[in-house]
């Protein structure tokens, strides 16, 4: 067990590093809602992100104009709670 213990260590992280760079898709700024869409097995992991973060862009796009153009309105409704209990 000289220095061939060391090779292999060094070994699993490259190979480490590099199944968790081309298999594992990136989860930044995508909302918990999305996180199935993007780990779905019809999209490759390199391009899932672009993927779904396009699509939630769009989204809020459309959402955007709608409500811009008046087609969408706001819930000004505020809810009362009809129980509460004293402690």
């Amino acid at each position: 067990m000289d220095y061939g213990v060391y090779f292999f260590f060094a070994a699993l992280m490259i190979w480490g590093a590099a199944f968790v760079n081309y298999l594992i898709p990136e989860t930044k700024n995508i909302p918990l809602e999305s996180i199935d869409r993007l780990f779905d097995r019809s999209l490759t992991a390199h391009k899932a992100h672009k993927i779904v973060w396009g699509e939630l862009q769009e989204e809020e796009g459309a959402l955007r104009a709608g409500l811009a153009n008046g087609d969408l309105k706001k819930d000004t409704t505020i809810e009362v709670p009809t129980h509460v209990e004293k402690v």
